[in-house]
């Protein structure tokens, strides 16, 4: 029964968090996105491209 109650919460859940991650990243700033790419491991120039800044932006956000 326990295992039952743990899968409906889960399921509905699950989409819930979905939608505060996606309200989450489309809310946040510059600098917070830059961090965050750049810690999966993105290159100054690939972040840049992908959030269509300059480098010297990625730059500035990452010393601060």
């Amino acid at each position: 029964m326990l295992t039952a109650t743990l899968l409906v919460i889960w399921k509905l859940l699950l989409p819930l968090l979905l939608v505060v991650a996606v309200i989450d990243w489309l809310t946040a700033s510059d600098d917070r996105r830059i961090r965050v790419l750049h810690s999966t491991g993105l290159s100054q120039r690939q972040i840049a491209d992908r959030l269509n800044i300059t480098r010297y932006r990625v730059r500035r956000a990452l010393a601060s």
